[in-house]
């Protein structure tokens, strides 16, 4: 017993435990601060080459992003402090490496995206796809594969997800309304997490939007990167990654990576293949339901009204950008972009980028407004019919700007910052000397290790830090191998986008995991055949189909190599 005003006192902690507790939250500072003093080894003997300060820069920066120890664009920022400082390259030098035409074309695309987010137009066509494709879960799946693609070729992969999540949502809850499954399970911890086939369903709009995104440049921030990388690293280079080349290569590589990752989906899940297995008896829907399941999607429909002018003028805006993208420098006939330099006698084919585009839709579409009522100034007969406030734009600037994803912008300039002072100061030739080893093995070897490496670390770290990581060093390791960088550059390029496996490397997988409820465990079993079908047919699409697309790929040394 304990007289008055007596507590019981909790038994002292353990030394263990204190550093376990201090561990759990203060790991981030503990990092940010011990991995500069762990890495200064590389700055030996004193005092440091122009290339070991990029290295250590480089390595600093490459923990920093793995680990999100700070967010990702404070980190991006670390080469305009260490570079200047260290004789690598000058300030204004760095910092023109946050402001090219990669970074100008990578907001463009973010902006064209906002528009169509804005208008709603990616909800009416996900809509109008799943009405024309039908209601059982196979069908429903396919559909949804289709549709969130095809939107993560134009719009960000974040963004397709998340056009989804709704979606998704009102039709399970039908087919849990008529007792044919359960969104959420309870775990051992009491909690609700995602059942299984409801993971089925939140994990293959994430996946769908992460292969979208590799169709078309302007599909995720990463095919941006590895481009940016590319001409910084070789300016007199052809443009090799214009936008119709590009997509003459992504464009058939995502329709494969979609086939075989709906046959994976539907054969674990649904039981294809498998008439007589659990999978197939649990996702059989009868009639009824299917039924439901319509009427459903039918008043989700219906609440979108008719097509809106809003909607009708983002079609035109952003289909002609598409069209100028694909005009401008097409290599297959002379381009807009190839007169201008012609009739100004430039004699640079590149003096036009893909970023000039951008710049004029968007901008027409921040001036061009989204609706029709600034007529009735010219038809109203009394004051209380004129318009009471101003008409919206086809892009609203306001809210664009509250909602875009700017930061992003310096983790593009913080890599092309590393891969530019990785050039001057020599950090190249000395990764070159300690990859040597490399030489013994055959090229389509290298470009399997180099596919599976990046795929594998993406999984754990952000796209794009992993792209300008990664890119540098395979573009490097082809010269080293008498090979052309190009190819290693697509290889690493395209391998970085790809994360199925957990949700810390894109924010799509994020956003599953927390809105849906998707355990890691789930999401790694959904996402363990699309990692192993991508491995392969990334690789083969490297090898065999690039240089049908990109013929210079067979050889090993171009003019513009230097």
């Amino acid at each position: 017993m304990f007289g008055y005003g007596e507590t019981e006192k909790a038994p002292p902690l353990e030394v263990t435990d204190k550093l376990k507790i201090y561990l759990i939250v203060h790991w981030r500072g503990i990092i940010t601060l011990l991995v500069p003093l762990l890495t200064i080894g590389i700055l030996v003997p004193f005092p440091p080459e122009k290339w070991q300060w990029t290295a250590y820069c480089l390595l600093v920066m490459a923990v920093y992003w793995v680990t999100e120890c700070i967010p990702l664009p404070v980190t991006a920022f670390l080469p305009v402090i260490v570079f200047p400082i260290t004789g690598v390259m000058t300030t204004t030098e760095v910092c023109k490496c946050y402001v090219s035409d990669a970074v100008i074309m990578f907001l463009g695309s973010l902006m064209l995206a906002a528009s169509v987010e804005q208008s709603g137009l990616h909800r009416r066509m996900a809509f109008v796809a799943i009405r024309s494709v039908g209601y059982s879960h196979r069908k429903l799946l396919v559909a949804m594969v289709i549709v969130t693609s095809f939107c993560s070729m134009w719009i960000t992969n974040t963004a397709a997800t998340t056009m989804m999540m709704p979606i998704i949502f009102a039709v399970l809850k039908v087919f849990e309304d008529q007792k044919l499954l359960n969104v959420y399970d309870t775990d051992v911890s009491g909690s609700k997490v995602a059942s299984d086939i409801a993971s089925c369903y939140f994990c293959t709009a994430t996946f769908s939007a992460t292969i979208g995104g590799v169709g078309t440049l302007i599909g995720t921030g990463t095919n941006l990167v590895f481009k940016g990388l590319f001409v910084t690293e070789y300016p007199n280079a052809p443009d090799y990654l214009s936008f119709p080349l590009f997509s003459a290569f992504g464009i058939p590589y995502m329709i494969v990576l979609d086939i075989f990752l709906v046959l994976y989906i539907l054969i674990v899940y649904t039981g294809l293949f498998r008439p007589n297995s659990e999978a197939a008896r649990k996702t059989k829907i009868p009639a009824n339901a299917l039924k439901a399941a319509e009427e459903a999607v039918a008043r989700e429909y219906a609440s979108l009204g008719k097509i809106t002018f809003w909607e009708k003028a983002v079609i035109v805006l952003f289909g002609s950008s598409i069209i100028l993208f694909f005009c401008r420098s097409p290599q297959i006939f002379k381009g807009w972009g190839d007169l201008i330099s012609d009739f100004f006698e430039l004699n640079n084919i590149k003096f036009v980028r893909d970023s000039a585009v951008a710049a004029c839709i968007i901008t027409v579409m921040l001036i061009f407004p989204s609706n029709l009522l600034f007529f009735k100034n010219c038809s109203a007969k009394f004051h209380e019919d004129l318009p009471k406030k101003p008409i919206r734009s086809v892009l609203d600037w306001a809210i664009m700007m509250a909602e875009m994803p700017f930061s992003f912008v310096f983790l593009l300039g913080g890599g092309f910052a590393l891969s530019t002072a990785a050039k001057l100061s020599g950090l190249n030739s000395k990764i070159g000397e300690c990859i040597q080893g490399l030489k013994v093995l055959p090229d389509i070897v290298i470009v399997l290790i180099i596919v599976t490496v990046v795929i594998m670390i993406t999984n754990f770290a952000s796209n794009i830090a992993v792209c300008n990581v990664f890119t540098p060093i395979s573009m490097q390791l082809a010269r080293e191998v008498k090979h052309n960088p190009l190819m290693y550059c697509i290889a690493s390029g395209f391998a970085a986008s790809h994360c199925f496996l957990l949700p810390v490397g894109t924010p799509g997988n994020l956003i599953v995991q927390s809105a849906a409820k998707v355990p890691t465990s789930k999401m790694a079993v959904a996402g363990i055949g699309p990692t192993i079908s991508t491995i392969i047919i990334t690789w083969l699409a490297v090898n065999f189909y690039a240089p049908i697309v990109w013929p210079i790929l067979k050889n090993p040394s171009p003019d513009w190599l230097g």
